[in-house]
């Protein structure tokens, strides 16, 4: 488990390459929800699960003042490198989001790339808790979550990235237990080098599914004012990926 995050943190970039072309867009509409729902300026991010920090420097590039926090030494290492590349300062840290100590320190907390959906039902409620601890009063949570439409189909999709002159042939498939909403996301990575060599890495991981009106209740319990909204706009009906806005 956490095959991803561990022993293909280096490859990790290249696997999400699509994602991150787009992520200059999710953080616009990140920008919108700091202006129409927190109740103060946001200057002071935490970046929950960051990851290699695609999000977090983005965050950081525009001149927010960002904290990534991951459980995984080996996405922060290459989250690193590159604010260092990039001549950004953002602080990095080790860390579990379940037990983050911070006192209204952020005016805003933000989880991204659906990372909200490895917590189940009763860890979902220590991360409100602690995400409520760590934001200053009238801050604002945002994480997203891809929606029951598209996790639900089971056919493999497979697709190839490059990173430098080793190809990557990545095969996702999805398997989903409806009765107890769990996903389990299985993606096998073969990685193959110019002397024609191949590696292969098996991820199989066990993921939580959210409806926007669940989310939206388990969240009542712990922040003043809570909204779903859906791809980059207010909630349709058919939209394939949920983002939750919980005010403290």
């Amino acid at each position: 488990m956490y095959e991803l995050y561990t022993v293909l943190a280096e490859y990790y970039d290249a696997i999400y390459r699509r994602r991150a072309e787009r992520v200059g867009k999710e953080i616009d509409f990140v920008e919108e929800l700091f202006r129409e729902d927190a109740e103060r300026e946001v200057r002071r991010i935490l970046d929950l699960a960051c990851g290699t920090g695609i999000p977090t420097l983005e965050l950081a590039g525009r001149g927010y003042e960002v904290v990534g926090l991951d459980l995984h030494e080996e996405m922060l290492a290459v989250a690193r490198r590159k604010a260092e590349r990039e001549g950004l300062s953002v602080e990095f840290i080790h860390g579990n989001a379940l037990e983050i100590d911070f006192e209204e320190e952020f005016d805003a907390v933000t989880m991204f790339f659906s990372s909200i959906m490895y917590f189940d039902d009763s860890a979902i409620q220590q991360l409100f808790n602690s995400v409520k601890r760590a934001l200053k009063p009238g801050g604002v949570f945002i994480a997203d979550t891809p929606g029951w439409n598209i996790v639900g189909g089971n056919e493999p999709i497979v697709w190839d990235e490059r990173k430098g002159d080793e190809r990557l042939i990545i095969t996702d498939w999805r398997e989903v237990e409806p009765a107890f909403q769990k996903l389990h996301f299985k993606r096998l990575v073969q990685i193959m080098t110019p002397d024609g060599s191949v590696r292969a890495f098996m991820v199989d991981d066990e993921l939580n599914i959210y409806t926007p009106r669940e989310l939206r209740l388990l969240a009542e319990g712990h922040f003043r004012k809570v909204k779903i909204y859906g791809d980059l706009h207010e909630l349709r009906p058919n939209d394939r990926r949920y983002w939750l806005v919980a005010v403290k």
